[in-house]
């Protein structure tokens, strides 16, 4: 088994179809290829989580890299890993509602988002830059 972290920003013009163009696609192809992982977007920054075998993860990985959807792509770490760590997720997602009062349904997501970061066990290096990654980027606001 294989894994890829990386962060990127969103293209200025990216916009919410795009986004839900890039789950469809991912949901997709991620099953056909036996890849999971999480992606998290939010303020108009993406940080990911890619695993399966070292070929497919790859080949992802190039294709993310020349999409044009992100700009500044950064791969945190790439490596060897004996299990998965989002074995049941395809890709995760989850769509903040801007007419929340206070955003309290963003404020309780972060806390269990965050919460289960803490409780896997089985951490590599790249699920522990992810999850750093990704708690810089929802604690921004």
């Amino acid at each position: 088994m294989f894994e890829i972290c990386y962060y990127s920003t969103a293209a200025n013009d990216l916009e919410e179809y795009d986004v839900d163009a890039i789950l469809e696609k991912a949901r997709s192809n991620n099953s056909k290829y036996q890849i999971t992982g999480c992606l998290l977007f939010h303020n108009n920054e993406f940080v990911q989580i890619i695993e399966g075998k070292e070929m497919a993860v790859k080949t992802l990985f190039s294709k993310i890299e020349n999409d044009p959807r992100h700009r500044y792509i950064q791969k945190l770490y790439e490596g060897r890993i004996t299990e998965r760590l989002f074995s049941d997720w395809d890709m995760a997602f989850y769509k903040f509602n801007q007419k929340e009062p206070k955003n309290y349904g963003k404020s309780i997501f972060i806390d269990n988002f965050l919460t289960f970061s803490e409780l896997k066990a089985n951490s590599t290096i790249a699920s522990k830059l992810f999850w750093m990654k990704a708690k810089e980027i929802l604690v921004r606001i």
